[in-house]
């Protein structure tokens, strides 16, 4: 019989070309797809994401659904699929659920948050936007606050291929100033393609005197503004939680 499961797994992204399966490149999907059809007789099973991380972002917890009619518990199967998997992936978590839940509909809240270093250390390359650069701080506060509540998120996000609606609810918002870094937090019902990042660099540009708050808050509010978005590169970004 069908048993539905729960995955919860993270990810150095890297090296994948983000969640979603695509011909001829290495994705976190596929990868996973791969693995449950071998537990699976060679038969292919489908795994949903809570969302589609793009290339380059990386997950702390991220979490999945897939369907399997196998004898394994939940702890071995989560021990058979870490051994089919690449080392940079990992399941945290494996559990049995009812057959109603659904990893991407389901999913209330997602949190995001993305890293900037201050300095170039070696060893945070992969995980962090490495920048020389200066940001102020009552500027990056400023404009974070523009963002809590319900919004069109058109211009900070690459959203024209998405037939769905293009609002977002934000429920929280805020820059956190640590020795090295500036890290961003963001939590909210949803997220459009690039819209987290797009909202890093699009701060950031602003934090750098190159741009008003009020041209990020009239994109914030979808009005014609002194300013277009800019996409923050990847490495820095991380799906962190996703509430059910």
């Amino acid at each position: 019989m069908l048993q539905r499961f729960r995955l919860n797994l993270e990810y150095d992204g890297t090296d994948f070309r983000g969640w979603q399966r695509q011909r001829r490149e290495r994705t976190v999907q596929q990868e996973m797809e791969e693995a449950l059809a071998e537990l699976n007789h060679g038969q292919p099973v489908t795994l949903i994401g809570s969302g589609r991380t793009d290339a380059g972002v990386h997950a702390l917890g991220q979490v999945a659904h897939f369907d399997l009619d196998t004898n394994l518990d939940a702890a071995t199967l989560r021990k058979a699929l870490n051994a089919k998997t690449g080392v940079d992936i990992y399941i945290r978590d494996c559990c049995p659920v009812e057959a109603d839940f659904h990893a991407r509909f389901g999913a209330r809240r997602r949190t995001y948050v993305y890293r900037i270093c201050l300095n170039r250390v070696v060893l945070e390359r992969r995980t962090s936007w490495q920048t020389d650069d200066r940001f102020d701080e009552n500027t990056l506060h400023e404009c974070a606050a523009c963002l809590p509540g319900e919004h069109d998120f058109t211009r900070l996000s690459r959203a024209a291929a998405e037939p769905e609606s293009k609002i977002c609810i934000i429920y929280d918002s805020k820059w956190i100033k640590g020795d090295n870094f500036l890290n961003y937090t963001i939590i909210g019902n949803r997220f459009l393609h690039s819209m987290v990042r797009m909202l890093v660099g699009t701060m950031a540009t602003v934090a750098r005197g190159k741009g008003q708050v009020a041209d990020f808050q009239a994109l914030v509010e979808n009005r014609a503004s002194g300013m277009t978005a800019v996409t923050a590169p990847p490495q820095g970004l991380f799906l962190q939680k996703v509430d059910y």
